[in-house]
């Protein structure tokens, strides 16, 4: 369509014709949609959309179907979707493209951990860190492998690894904290969880492991206040109510670990440790008929709980029933309890 427009020159005006501005499409090529679509592949991964972003990272591939990051981004998007098998066809194909991805090739190391091939995995850890040895998520699940594997030495080490190369690696210094703690080393341990969480408070979990590396210090009331952090976050967290009850029964606070120990059973009913730290409890408080009783419980969730057959007998014994003492504390024994061979060494040879 035109527009008339007057165009005046001096005291005469003459109409003149002006035509509308034309859009044209410039055309991408196909590596720029190639590109497009990755970049929108990488967008919905970090929105936790793994189902249209393996739609992207296909539609990447279909342009450009040598891109070894497209396939590599997907095959992620495939593991965190529990596509184990198709997540490794996606990491090989990467890596018949470029032998050096290392994206892909921690992805392959990462889907043979997942299904327990650890060999596998580790092989793949190893020419990740090769080639890039500021890998860090390599170097941490190398140190995941061997602390599962008991190896708590190598293990720090190679947390160590990981947090230098990422120096703000929360969970590093958590997982180094819980191989330090495997070794005996409480306050190690007490400095790594610290300092996982000066860089995300919001490690619960973190907070519980804080607190009984507190509570084997004997610093009780340090561990209380590091499980309450723990609930407050999490307040469901069933382990943190029953750990913070046996602290506060440290402290001889018998009421408190009472309600700490029910609070974990209204999260996990059949929570037999929890059962059983209440039978501890009232124990302490010279209940023994009510010890027994909780013992009891336990025992009818898990016949095997030898620390629940080591307080009933405690607790028999109290009541004069030694013969009933006695064979509770062997049962404890028999089942690896090592108090209950003291006990029945003690008091029924």
């Amino acid at each position: 369509m035109q527009k008339i427009v007057l165009v005046c020159l001096g005291f005469v005006c003459l109409n003149s014709f002006a035509q509308d501005t034309v859009k044209v499409k410039t055309a991408l090529t196909s590596d720029q949609e190639a590109e497009n679509a990755y970049n929108v592949g990488l967008e919905l991964i970090d929105k936790k959309d793994y189902s249209m972003a393996i739609e992207q990272f296909t539609k990447a591939i279909s342009f450009k179907p040598n891109f070894d990051k497209a396939f590599a981004s997907r095959g992620f998007a495939k593991f965190e979707s529990k596509s184990i098998d198709a997540s490794i066809v996606d990491y090989n194909n990467a890596l018949a493209i470029n032998p050096i991805n290392t994206d892909a090739l921690f992805g392959k190391a990462q889907s043979y951990y997942t299904i327990n091939k650890r060999d596998s995995s580790i092989s793949y850890l190893s020419k990740t860190t090769f080639i890039d040895e500021n890998y860090s998520k390599a170097f941490y699940l190398s140190g995941q492998i061997s602390f599962e594997a008991g190896d708590y030495k190598y293990a720090i080490s190679e947390y160590d690894k990981a947090i230098a190369a990422k120096k703000d690696y929360a969970y590093a210094y958590n997982d180094r904290a819980s191989a330090k703690k495997q070794l005996g080393d409480d306050a190690g341990a007490i400095s790594d969880y610290e300092k996982a969480l000066a860089i995300d408070s919001k490690l619960y979990f973190t907070y519980n492991s804080l607190g009984s590396c507190k509570r084997n210090k004997a610093d009780n009331k340090g561990a209380i206040d590091a499980y309450s952090k723990a609930i407050n976050i999490k307040p469901d967290y069933y382990i943190a109510y029953n750990n913070r009850g046996t602290a506060k029964l440290n402290l001889n606070d018998i009421p408190g670990a009472i309600a700490d120990f029910d609070a974990a059973l209204k999260q996990k009913p059949n929570y037999t440790l929890a059962m059983n730290n209440i039978a501890s409890a009232y124990i302490k408080k010279k209940d023994y008929k009510s010890a027994i009783e909780w013992a009891n419980k336990a025992l009818q969730v898990d016949a095997k709980l030898g620390a629940a057959y080591l307080n009933r007998g405690i607790a028999k014994q109290m009541l004069k029933d030694e013969d009933g003492a006695c064979a509770d504390w062997k049962k404890a024994s028999e089942l690896g309890t090592s108090e209950g061979k003291h006990y029945s060494s003690g008091f029924c040879d």
